[in-house]
């Protein structure tokens, strides 16, 4: 059975599923990813209730989980926020809630030394990466504009570009490298994962947990 997989973003479509699929594998889960679906304004909860609902009417779904940035606000508060209004449509499967701070390049950033003078390949074009040398120092979820470190870090007359670059640079993440470091964004989808896992079969359970 597919789980489901919502983004609001335009660059996220393949990046997100790519992301999914290896670090399910890597996990050694049987979760099945179909391809994303992209919905806008998935920081109200009106936004959450039309992409839920129209995922709820597939057949035999599996899971549901919603990835978004959540830029200056913080995920610990919004996200039991978002929980509870996916709580409250009683959906027949399992659904989870990560949301990266402070968007979806702050993966990148502690694995920008391994991705340092490489070019980044995407499915029909090469274009030139991050110079050689470059190295993040710090903690990526206190930066705000992790797009534009990367430009900086880009060969001069070139910059980051979303809709080319979250591909080629989402699938030279290392997920040991993110667990070293302990980005919490990243934390957070892994325990997402295995609570989609140990859930399968339970209508209505959602991650986060109700603190209540």
């Amino acid at each position: 059975m597919p789980a489901f997989l919502v983004v609001e973003g335009h660059g996220e479509l393949e990046a997100a599923h790519n992301l999914l699929v290896r670090l399910t594998q890597d996990l050694g889960y049987a979760l099945h990813w179909s391809q994303p679906r992209r919905f806008p304004n998935l920081h109200l909860e009106r936004g959450i209730r039309k992409a839920a609902e129209v995922i709820r009417v597939q057949q035999n779904v599996d899971a549901l989980l919603i990835l978004r940035d959540e830029d200056d606000r913080c995920p610990a508060k919004t996200g039991p926020e978002l929980a509870s209004w996916l709580r409250a449509l009683r959906l027949p499967f399992p659904a989870a809630a990560v949301m990266f701070c402070r968007e979806y390049e702050t993966l990148f950033l502690p694995c920008a030394h391994l991705m340092a003078g490489k070019p980044l390949r995407g499915n029909a074009t090469e274009r030139p990466g991050l110079v050689a040398g470059t190295r993040f120092e710090g903690d990526p979820e206190a930066i705000r504009g992790a797009k534009e470190w990367l430009s900086r870090h880009f060969p001069k007359g070139s910059s980051y570009k979303p809709t080319l670059d979250q591909l080629p640079m989402t699938r030279m993440l290392s997920f040991d490298r993110l667990r070293e470091c302990r980005l919490p964004c990243f934390g957070t989808l892994e325990r997402a994962l295995a609570f989609l896992v140990d859930s399968r079969g339970c209508g209505g359970a959602v991650y986060p947990l109700d603190a209540g």
